[in-house]
């Protein structure tokens, strides 16, 4: 009885930092959608929020084990990071030279949503490209 109840303090402090970050970002939403009128912008951040506490309740209630936080992972994760970056990078030059040369008529929100859609893909193709193969 003893070591359930060390294992729930534990399981509690692994999920206290995303419970407080994850309801100021539910307060902050509702001050968006309340007082700024906000309403599009408000329910996105609360549901960021409910999301992150979400999470946290999923990460606190896996066993220690079970979390893999080896090296190995974090090393695949800053490589994978670093080279989505570049890649990034890269469409948004070729993006602006072929608008700037060759007028698309691309829209701000358009020119991002293809952008952080490449960011977020390259990523996670990323990962599992160091995933399999490894990395040096």
């Amino acid at each position: 009885m003893g070591k359930n109840k060390v294992r729930k303090k534990m399981e509690l402090k692994r999920f206290k930092d995303y419970f407080v970050v994850g309801s100021g970002i539910i307060l902050l939403g509702i001050v968006a959608l309340a007082i700024f009128d906000l309403a599009f912008l408000g329910m996105g951040i609360v549901l960021s929020g409910l999301m992150l506490i979400f999470i946290g309740i999923y990460w606190a209630r896996k066993p220690k084990t079970e979390i893999p936080s080896d090296e190995r992972y974090i090393r695949i994760n800053e490589k994978a990071g670093f080279n989505a970056f570049w890649t990034t990078m890269g469409i948004l030059a070729v993006l602006t030279y072929v608008d700037f040369y060759f007028p698309l008529g691309l829209k701000f929100r358009e020119f991002f949503m293809i952008v952080v859609g490449v960011g977020m893909f390259s990523f996670n193709i990323y990962r599992f490209y160091y995933d399999k193969k490894g990395f040096k």
